[in-house]
């Protein structure tokens, strides 16, 4: 029990409760000039769907498929948006990483194209790191993560 007289339990129901007021949904998006099947809308749907909620005033970008051609790999993620204004990209510099951190790719990618993403928003987009992107020898199926590169100023 803690000093209000409730179990340990109870204290954090109260804290998941408190935590999920100001969690964000994004709405799913999708570009203007990408043309989807109703499968392939269906498949973004769901994965939308799992993903976790933002705090308020994020950035976000959560990857949910690697593709590989030859020997270049192809990401799928969302960029999501919990502000409360449309946000665009300029240059943007993303990072594969693995599940200890350890970085497998890095490329620069120019997100004008993408246009604005609205206020409280995800839009899927595809992402395209070539074999002279990667920084390690393979990129594994599983256990990779999609990431901004943040750079201090």
């Amino acid at each position: 029990m803690n000093l209000f007289g409730k179990t340990d339990k109870a204290a954090s129901d109260v804290h998941e409760l408190l935590d999920q007021d100001d969690a964000v949904h994004t709405a799913l998006m999708f570009h203007k000039g990408w043309e989807t099947s109703k499968q392939e809308e269906y498949v973004y749907r769901f994965h939308h769907q799992r993903l976790p909620a933002l705090k308020p005033n994020q950035i976000s970008i959560s990857g949910i498929k690697l593709a590989r051609v030859e020997n270049d790999v192809i990401i799928v993620a969302f960029l999501r948006n919990s502000l409360e204004k449309a946000i665009m990209f300029d240059i943007v510099d993303l990072l594969l990483v693995d599940e200890d951190g350890k970085f497998l790719a890095k490329k620069a990618f120019d997100l004008t194209e993408l246009g604005e993403i609205p206020a409280l928003s995800s839009m899927p987009w595809r992402f395209l790191f070539e074999e002279g992107d990667m920084l390690a020898e393979t990129i594994p199926d599983h256990g990779w993560k999609i990431a901004f590169e943040w750079k201090r100023t």
